[in-house]
């Protein structure tokens, strides 16, 4: 079988991660979907970070966008502290010893990638999957590619046209009260509304 996971703050999940993850499901054809929200995220800073709870409960609401083999896991949240890649993809490993392993990214995070920590163990556990986020990015993502497949390591690259989606233009935008409906799916722009969030 095949899991793929996919990290991040998801502050909020929008519609660029929504299409990194259906063109990770449409490259892979996974048996499970995992959408993990970190805690700490040790590679970025957090900025305005919303609590465990309504990211993961915006992360739930996303995952219904992508079918029956999508979930949300709160491994991340519950083992509190910096939420390091290699910690959860050897809990996932220990949980599905047979399946083949593959971690999602944008591609911000796979140009850092080596510099993240214990890399090597990662590369050992899973394949790497990346979208870019911006066209702009592609020469650097060929070049990590090829960095990390020098070193062992295996990378898969997504052809998908890049959908370029900040989530912090849109804390910026809901700060000034202007609309996010085509930045976000339905169902988490009504949560966001609902719960008054991203307003000072």
């Amino acid at each position: 079988m095949k899991t793929v996971i996919f990290g991040g703050t998801f502050n909020p999940f929008h519609n660029g991660h929504l299409l990194l993850s259906r063109e990770a499901i449409k490259a892979v054809r996974p048996d499970r979907f995992i959408i993990m929200p970190s805690h700490i995220p040790p590679h970025k800073v957090a900025e305005e970070l919303m609590s465990d709870e309504h990211r993961l409960n915006m992360c739930r609401l996303a995952a219904k966008e992508l079918g029956d083999i999508a979930e949300v896991s709160d491994f991340e949240l519950i083992s509190g502290g910096k939420s390091y890649t290699v910690i959860t993809l050897e809990h996932f490993k220990e949980l599905y010893p047979d399946d083949e392993l593959y971690f999602a990214m944008g591609s911000d995070m796979l140009i850092t990638f080596l510099r993240w920590y214990r890399p090597d163990r990662i590369l050992e556990l899973a394949t790497l999957i990346c979208n870019c986020r911006d066209s702009r990015d592609y020469e650097a993502v060929k070049a990590a590619k090829a960095d990390i497949e020098a070193v062992g390591g295996r990378v898969i690259l997504t052809e998908c046209e890049p959908l370029v989606c900040s989530s912090t233009d849109i804390r910026k935008k809901l700060d000034k009260n202007e609309p996010i409906d085509d930045l976000v799916p339905p169902s988490v722009a009504e949560y966001i509304k609902r719960k008054g969030l991203y307003r000072d």
